[in-house]
């Protein structure tokens, strides 16, 4: 799977509309959640990379894969 998030170091993120409807999290922390990419690693394979994320609610920072992210500025061009 090849993204074409555009998710650097820095950027604002949120869960992806599409990973919270396949994992079930409808409800609770995680479709409310936003934070900054602070550290990428390097590939998993071809396009998707291992990103930490500090959350904002001061939760402990997580490693997500950058393709269950979408930026926070792009919410709104998410698929419905």
């Amino acid at each position: 799977m090849k993204t074409d998030r555009q998710i650097t170091i820095g950027a604002r993120v949120t869960y992806s509309r599409e990973f919270l409807r396949n994992t079930g999290q409808f409800t609770g922390w995680a479709p409310f959640a936003r934070g900054e990419v602070v550290l990428q690693s390097k590939p998993l394979r071809e396009g998707v990379h291992m990103v930490t994320v500090k959350w904002d609610k001061g939760s402990k920072p997580s490693n997500v894969l950058d393709c269950n992210l979408v930026r926070e500025d792009r919410i709104h061009l998410e698929a419905v």
